[in-house]
């Protein structure tokens, strides 16, 4: 706490004192939470969700035995890999909002220009790769104690770039 220097007003004034975090850590949720664009996350979410239908399909397609069911030819059913592909894009999900969130991406300056809009999702999509590396060595170790695909992950991380630099790329220029 400082005092006022004037003579009439002994009133103290608090400074925001660095070595203080719980004085700045309200600012510091505050300015990372901050979503002033609120269509830029829903078109967020919403490709992250058409990455993981790709990918569904794309794994459906490689697999040995669609082929020799009859291919696209055979009967639709319930699929059985709903809930697999509802965990995976949570996780997807979660991992490309808290980059963005970390990168402060979510304003319309972050997609203002062609060049700010593709170095913005990279950057996203560096720390993207991270977190998911992160999460699936996490519910490795923890909870299923099975090995991990790295050929799923790599193609997970392979259309997540392709598909939201395109998407912010195109948002910026919409917008």
């Amino acid at each position: 706490m400082a005092n006022h220097d004037g003579d009439d007003d002994d009133t103290e004034i608090i400074d925001s004192d660095p070595r203080r975090p719980d004085k700045t850590f309200p600012e510091f949720f505050d300015a990372m939470l901050e979503i002033p664009d609120p269509r830029l996350l829903a078109g967020d979410l919403l490709f992250i969700l058409i990455i993981n239908f790709l990918l569904q399909i794309a794994n459906e397609v490689g697999d040995q035995e669609f082929w020799m069911n009859g291919g696209f030819s055979q009967a639709v059913t319930m699929p059985t890999t709903l809930l697999p592909l509802m965990v995976r894009d949570s996780k997807m999900s979660l991992a490309w909002l808290l980059s963005a969130l970390r990168n402060r991406s979510y304003s319309s300056s972050s997609v203002s220009d062609d060049q700010t809009a593709v170095k913005n999702a990279l950057r996203i999509w560096v720390d993207y790769c991270s977190l998911r590396i992160l999460l699936e060595l996490g519910e490795s170790f923890l909870f299923t104690h099975s090995g991990i695909n790295i050929w799923l992950l790599g193609r997970e991380a392979w259309y997540t770039a392709i598909v939201m630099t395109f998407f912010r790329l195109a948002y910026g220029r919409v917008n």
